[in-house]
């Protein structure tokens, strides 16, 4: 199902996207491998999601793996501020509109799909940075032992 949601995206504006978040990448050379993997994510965003580092970082202390220092936490917070000054909400509020647009086109129902896939995008197109592009599988194991971690389960 995934794979026909990415077919369907991609034809109706994922290329796009995937233009649009390639040239913010080369503007912002410098963290051009993270930009580039959201890229990719804006070109086929589903069978994936987006979970914060701090999430995956309290999952990494539940299973006994290390974690990462604060200093990269607080460039990557400098880099969303930066990043939100510039791009980000040029991208976010484009993805809140293609999802409006997307919404009063629902009789078409090819394009219910596609007002999922910009929500999603909403959030990453907003901040990119402290962020992490994982499966959907994984996502729901790491909400799932957070969960039962919280509750001592």
């Amino acid at each position: 199902m995934a794979l026909l949601g990415n077919i369907i995206w991609f034809l109706l504006g994922g290329w796009l996207l995937f233009i649009l978040y390639s040239i913010s990448a080369i503007i912002f050379f410098p963290v051009f491998l993270p930009l580039f993997r959201i890229a990719v994510y804006a070109a086929f965003p589903f069978g994936r999601s987006v979970i914060s580092k701090r999430k995956l970082d309290k999952y990494r202390e539940l299973n006994g793996n290390d974690t990462e220092n604060s200093a990269m936490t607080t460039v990557a917070g400098f880099l969303n501020i930066l990043w939100i000054i510039t791009f980000g909400w040029i991208l976010a509020l484009s993805h809140l509109l293609a999802s409006i647009a997307n919404l009063f086109l629902f009789f078409l129902i090819i394009t219910i799909p596609n007002i999922t896939g910009h929500w999603k995008m909403i959030r990453i197109a907003f901040m990119p940075f402290n962020t992490v592009i994982i499966p959907k599988t994984l996502a729901n194991e790491i909400d799932t032992a957070l969960a039962k971690g919280k509750f001592n389960l």
